[in-house]
């Protein structure tokens, strides 16, 4: 017989539990990187990637399946190698999938702008107040959201988790990026969209002119490369997603960055939108260390960072120097952070905060929707909880 015992476990000691190997079994949800199956398997099931999540799968078949489904742009053949990956993943079974968990996005009337989605995209900068709003600071250039989550890192090299990605999506900019709750990719740092090699394995991104970060400096495609040399060197938690797919990035010139990839992926354009592709400014985050709590964050998106009290607060203002046409309706951004869903309730009830976002849970999801000034959406959010299984995790006898 084996004795089960069940322990809870902050979320930072919880990740280094099952990233160390030291968890044989745990609880772990998980929200797509980007729009392709291929995020919901390789993560788990792959050599390079499920030591991050704490699985430690290996299986060579494995691999060559995942690597020949992700290559191939027929969706016949996509089909039938996933059925073969059905198979295969149910016999080994790294993961079991348990439920879909809702998300629930709550705002005080006259808030606008409010729109979630794709999954890691909630953009700060087309927020704005109606004339008869009435802030929670007082004022309509400052809105604040309040959040359960909590910031585990905001180094791009390293971040890997879902509140992480929207401070880094906020603070910078990928070099794609989506229409505000579409799955519609456009250019983002890119002046346009990549041109693409016959054999599907180099993309080209030919860079916006005058690209700087939030701090002055400009930004050249060397800036890209170093970021890419960083992530790969410094085997964040996170280094495994790119390490997959990239397999070299070249300055050809000061505004032209290629990727070269080690196989033909066709949602490559997907995975650029990314967090990691994010460029980051050399003055934050040296070559050889991660930063996980920066003082500060100068990128290159349409807010930078200038304050970040753990469990409490952080303060995003527009970046000046900010190149997108869709730059800042509301000039400062506080993040309040919430111990539970409860507290996070009742300051949105009470008018102490103007966004209740990640994790309100359906509970007080359901008691806010009677509430007068209040508005409830829930949001169509791909989030799954999965039992984990740590594949080399020895129970004695």
């Amino acid at each position: 017989m084996i004795e089960v015992e069940l322990q809870s476990m902050n979320w930072a000691e919880y990740v280094d539990g099952f990233v160390n190997g030291d968890l044989p079994f745990f609880i772990l949800g998980w929200f797509p990187d980007f729009a392709d199956p291929d995020t919901w398997l390789s993560p788990f099931a792959s050599c390079i990637q499920s030591p991050d999540n704490g699985v430690n799968y290996c299986n060579e078949e494995m691999d060559a399946l995942l690597l020949a489904a992700a290559s191939s742009s027929d969706p016949e053949e996509r089909t039938t190698l996933y059925e073969q990956i059905g198979e295969l993943y149910a016999e080994d079974v790294p993961t079991i999938p348990l439920f879909w968990e809702p998300e629930f996005v709550t705002y005080r009337d006259g808030v606008e702008g409010v729109v979630i989605g794709p999954p890691f995209e909630f953009n700060y900068n087309v927020l704005s107040f109606a004339d008869d709003a009435s802030p929670a600071s007082g004022s309509a250039d400052t809105i604040i959201i309040g959040t359960t989550d909590e910031v585990n890192s905001l180094d791009a090299s390293d971040a890997y988790a879902t509140h992480d990605w929207e401070i880094i999506k906020n603070t910078g900019a990928a070099l794609l990026s989506y229409t505000p709750g579409t799955s519609e990719l456009v250019p983002g740092a890119a002046a346009d969209y990549p041109t693409v090699s016959d054999d599907g394995m180099t993309y080209t991104f030919t860079l916006r002119d005058n690209l700087m970060f939030a701090d002055g400096t400009p930004v050249t495609a060397q800036n890209y490369v170093d970021s890419w040399d960083r992530l790969n060197n410094l085997e964040g938690q996170v280094s495994g997603l790119i390490q997959l797919y990239v397999d070299t990035v070249v300055a050809v010139d000061d505004l032209t960055v290629q990727y070269n990839l080690k196989s033909s992926f066709g949602f490559f354009p997907a995975l650029a939108a990314t967090a990691p592709f994010v460029v980051t400014n050399p003055a934050e985050f040296l070559p050889d260390a991660i930063n996980q709590f920066p003082a500060i964050v100068d990128g290159i998106g349409p807010y930078r960072m200038v304050s970040h009290t753990p469990g409490e607060q952080m303060v995003l203002e527009a970046n000046p120097f900010y190149f997108g046409d869709d730059a800042p309706m509301i000039q400062t951004v506080i993040i309040k952070y919430f111990a539970n869903p409860t507290t996070m309730s009742n300051a949105i009830e009470s008018g102490a905060i103007d966004i209740a976002w990640r994790t309100l849970g359906p509970v007080e999801a359901i008691r806010l929707q009677s509430v007068e000034g209040v508005t409830v959406v829930q949001v169509d959010a791909p989030a799954l909880r999965y039992m984990v299984f740590n594949h080399t995790y020895t129970i004695s006898e």
